[in-house]
């Protein structure tokens, strides 16, 4: 018993759930004392740890709870795809049908479709081109989304007609941010790289400011905000430009830039960057 209870949570990240036990034969009973013994753990309602908890388990966790047909979803799924460095807040996931979500868990009933469907290490997944889709339902800015795009792309996951696709087959949803996402990106923006960036562009937005092209190139170099019209660059600097060899770099960037004609400032704050949009206008 024990051993096949080991076999098959070994193949999905040190998880089980209570109908796979009963297929194996363990009943109530014996389900109790092995949780009372600690030899299963409940992670959740119908699922049980034989082990400590990974990541890729707690995702498991959720896909296994949902049941037949789910899929990781939304920021999560951009986890689990490795296209972003964030860790979900919440992990999402798409289920077939209504299912209550459980503390730290978010269901989205949906129509999944099997081009859709993905997995990364055993662990099912939306794919590419629908995480796009449903990270409509959560960004603050487009850039947010061209950021994974670029990602993706990198790593050999994008296709703009698949995204396309997905887009069609969803009409009824936020279609407008995630076209503005891919447009974005074909104009060469890299997205956001922090939370602060989305805080900047946000708060340019709330102020009727306009907005910047984010983390494209210009004269070579990678910038965070620029206004071409406007001959303006700003740079939105973290922590880490405080180290000697970014200061260097950061010097010879804007030596470059400003011997071309350009204007640069420095800020370290998001305010900072629309109180100097600001003092420009006057």
């Amino acid at each position: 018993m024990d051993q096949a209870i080991a076999a098959l949570a070994e193949r999905q990240h040190g998880l089980i759930t209570t109908a796979q036990l009963a297929r194996i034969g363990l009943d109530t009973a014996a389900l109790t004392k092995r949780a009372r013994a600690g030899r299963l753990r409940r992670v959740y309602r119908a699922v049980y740890s034989v082990g400590p908890l990974s990541r890729d388990a707690e995702l498991m966790a959720v896909a296994l709870l949902g049941g037949p047909d789910t899929l990781i979803s939304h920021w999560a799924g951009a986890e689990l795809l490795d296209l972003t460095r964030r860790r979900a807040p919440l992990i999402d996931a798409l289920v077939p049908s209504k299912r209550q979500s459980p503390p730290g868990t978010k269901f989205h009933r949906a129509t999944i479709d099997p081009r859709d469907r993905t997995d990364r290490r055993g662990i099912p997944v939306t794919t590419v081109a629908r995480l796009i889709v449903d990270l409509t339902d959560v960004v603050t800015v487009p850039h947010e989304i061209t950021a994974v795009i670029r990602e993706a792309a990198f790593k050999g996951l994008y296709s703009l007609l698949a995204t396309q696709d997905a887009i069609e087959r969803n009409l009824g949803r936020k279609i407008r941010t995630a076209r503005e996402a891919i447009e974005l990106y074909e104009s060469g923006s890299a997205g956001t790289r922090s939370r602060e960036e989305v805080k900047a562009i946000t708060l340019l937005k709330a102020a009727g400011l306009p907005e910047p092209l984010v983390n494209t190139r210009l004269l070579g170099e990678e910038v965070d905000f620029h206004w071409p019209a406007r001959k303006l660059v700003i740079e939105l600097d973290g922590p880490g430009h405080s180290r000697a060899p970014i200061r260097r770099d950061d010097a010879r960037r804007d030596r470059l830039l400003r011997d071309a004609g350009w204007t640069i400032e420095r800020v370290s704050e998001p305010e900072d960057v629309v109180q100097r949009l600001l003092a420009r206008a006057v």
